[in-house]
C-alpha cells in the first residue's frame, strides 16, 4: 500500500505532508490533543486527493496554547483568512470540537481524544472514518461549496473502503439516510 507520504511527494506537494507532520509533533510533544481531518484525513483513509492546507481538531480551551506553539515555531497567522501559514506558505487551519460540523447541522466537530474519534495513521493523529465522513456530509449539507467536493469524499471513501448500508450505524443518525443515498448511488455506478 502506498503511504500519504508518497502520495504527496508524487503530486509534487511535499511541503504539505511536512507541515502535517510538524504540527503533529509539535502538539504530540506539547501534550495538546489534536487529529488530522479535512483533505489529509481523506487521504490518510485511503482516497489519493490532493489539498492544499492542513486541518486540525483541536479543544477550544488549548486555543491560546496552540496559538503560541505556533508563533513560536515560526508560523504567521493571517488574521483576514483565520489561519497559519508556514514558511513554504501551507495553511494550517484549525475546527474546534464541539462546534457544528456544518452550517445548521446538530452534528459536531468531534474531540480529538478518544478510540471513537481518533487513530494513528503514517505516523499522525487523524480523525477516524466515521467521524470523517460525519464532518463531509454535515459540512456538505450545510453549504452548497462544500456539498461537492465534500460529498465526492464520501463517495470515494466508499467506493475504496468498500462501505456498504451497514456502515450507516456509524453515523450520527441525521446523516444516515445521505450516507445510504450516496451508498446506493456509488454501487449503481460499478
Amino acid at each position: 500500500m502506498i503511504t500519504t507520504k508518497r502520495v504527496y511527494s508524487i503530486l509534487g506537494n511535499e511541503s504539505l505532508w511536512e507541515t502535517a507532520l510538524r504540527c503533529h509533533r509539535l502538539f504530540n510533544d506539547a501534550g495538546i490533543p489534536h487529529s488530522i481531518c479535512g483533505g489529509v484525513a481523506v487521504c490518510l483513509h485511503g482516497y489519493q486527493r490532493n489539498t492544499t492546507d492542513v486541518d486540525v481538531i483541536v479543544n477550544a480551551e488549548d486555543s491560546a496554547k496552540v496559538r503560541a506553539l505556533m508563533l513560536a515555531d515560526e508560523y504567521e497567522w493571517d488574521e483576514e483568512l483565520k489561519e497559519f501559514r508556514n514558511s513554504s506558505g501551507v495553511p494550517v487551519q484549525f475546527l474546534l470540537a464541539g462546534e457544528p460540523a456544518g452550517k445548521g447541522s446538530e452534528v459536531t466537530i468531534p474531540e480529538p481524544v478518544g478510540d471513537a474519534n481518533v487513530e494513528e495513521r503514517d505516523g499522525l493523529s487523524v480523525v477516524r472514518l466515521a467521524r470523517l465522513i460525519e464532518m463531509k456530509l454535515a459540512s456538505g449539507m450545510g453549504s452548497l461549496r462544500r456539498t461537492h467536493r465534500g460529498f465526492a469524499d464520501v463517495v470515494e471513501l466508499i467506493a475504496i473502503r468498500k462501505l456498504g448500508n451497514s456502515f450507516a450505524r456509524f453515523l450520527h443518525a441525521s446523516l444516515r439516510p445521505t450516507f445510504r443515498k450516496l451508498v446506493r448511488q456509488a454501487t449503481a455506478e460499478d
